[in-house]
């Protein structure tokens, strides 16, 4: 058995893990664009579309997503207020290669069912903050109705005032019927019973079944607080705590 610093760690390499392939995609919208500007031309929707098998790449890196691409700012794809290039697994991803899937949402911003992710966490986030984001787990109804979790990193690049011009974020989906069990086995090494929250309280994960997975703890875990002996911050711009009670009853 290990101790929760361990294992927090280990949670936190799991996120690494999938940052990783994420900012590789948005290093590829950032060249993608300047290639566009060197020559004078400016970035349309086809051109964008050349970034699929970068996407398709970094996928195969992360067995666990469901999708992957960018997401972009308005303005900085030509004549468009909002454009996607994102791309899902198809059923048939694992023998093909080529089993991508790109996503089509409406974003008629005159629409009633308009997929507005200018409003959305995911987006805003890393746009006011700068940082990285993980949103969820929740249902993603209007991609493949899954329980996922959702990764994004914002993409900047130099203006031409010197300053950080945001163009957009990358980001990928999770499944969590696939992560889940990876998050199980490193909570199984804690020897005391211990759960893994989010910012909002929700349950990710849980060595026992005291906790259930997507339920929301009263108040987040404090060392004692009379529940939680000892807690631990997971980083990787997560937001999350491994807290452990030394409660037998749990």
């Amino acid at each position: 058995m290990v101790d929760l610093e361990a294992a927090g760690s280990r949670v936190r390499s799991v996120l690494e893990g999938i940052f990783g392939p994420v900012t590789a995609i948005g290093d590829a919208f950032v060249t993608q664009r300047r290639n566009c500007l060197a020559v004078g031309a400016v970035l349309t929707p086809d051109r964008l579309a050349g970034m699929r098998e970068i996407i398709w790449h970094q996928l195969s890196r992360m067995p666990a997503a469901d999708g992957a691409g960018v997401v972009a700012a308005p303005g900085v794809i030509a004549d468009k207020e909002r454009h996607l290039e994102w791309w899902q697994r198809t059923a048939s991803a694992e023998e093909d290669p080529d089993g991508f899937a790109r996503i089509r949402l409406n974003l008629d911003p005159e629409s009633i069912d308009l997929y507005d992710y200018l409003e959305m966490d995911w987006f805003t986030v890393p746009r006011k903050l700068g940082r990285r984001y993980v949103y969820g787990p929740y249902v993603d109804f209007s991609g493949a109705d899954r329980y996922v979790l959702t990764l994004t990193v914002p993409v900047t690049d130099t203006g031409a005032d010197g300053g950080h011009e945001f163009l957009g974020v990358a980001g990928a989906d999770i499944r969590m019927s696939h992560l889940e069990p990876e998050l199980l086995t490193i909570l199984r090494s804690v020897a005391a019973p211990a759960v893994l929250v989010t910012a909002e309280r929700r349950v990710v994960a849980a060595n026992t079944p005291r906790w259930i997975s997507g339920t929301r703890l009263a108040r987040l875990p404090a060392r004692g607080d009379g529940t939680f002996a000892s807690v631990t911050d997971i980083g990787a711009d997560s937001g999350w705590l491994l807290a452990a009670t030394t409660d037998p009853a749990a």
